[in-house]
């Protein structure tokens, strides 16, 4: 596994009082970072994600969103250009994912974040001018739970 997988790892098996601030830690030191290693990193995450285990995997996501749910609509909409471009250069990177675990995870955050969530994400898809090419990467369940579908 990648340092980006072990990181991964750790930061999944901390309990939770750990882990948020950990993570935010970590998400704030990512805006920093140039644009090239914030694609690196996102590029990192995503090829390290398939290889933790489900539930795990779940549970920081969930931290990840609640936590990305709190930041200001820009950051969010960062966040999201930077995957929606690391997906764009490398479509395989998402086949392994379990969107159905993610997309429940998802669904499991209170309504406020996932309208937040939901808002930013719909802004930089749209915004995208080839956003059909991630939309056709996406399973229909998870669309239709962020209302694209």
């Amino acid at each position: 596994m990648s340092a980006a997988g072990n990181i991964i790892q750790i930061l999944a098996n901390l309990p939770d009082f750990l882990r948020k601030p950990m993570l935010q830690s970590r998400l704030k030191e990512f805006y920093a970072m140039s644009d090239d290693d914030q694609r690196e990193t996102i590029g990192m995450a995503l090829s390290a994600a398939p290889a933790i285990e489900p539930a795990k995997l779940a549970v920081l996501f969930r931290t990840w969103l609640e936590i990305l749910s709190e930041f200001d609509p820009e950051k969010r909409a960062i966040m999201f250009q930077t995957y929606c471009r690391q997906i764009l250069s490398s479509p395989r990177s998402i086949e392994k994912l379990d969107f159905q675990s993610l997309t429940a995870t998802f669904l499991s955050l209170d309504q406020k974040q996932r309208e937040r969530i939901t808002d930013s994400l719909h802004e930089v898809l749209f915004a995208l001018p080839n956003r059909n090419e991630i939309l056709k990467l996406v399973p229909e369940g998870s669309l239709r739970a962020i209302g694209l579908k």
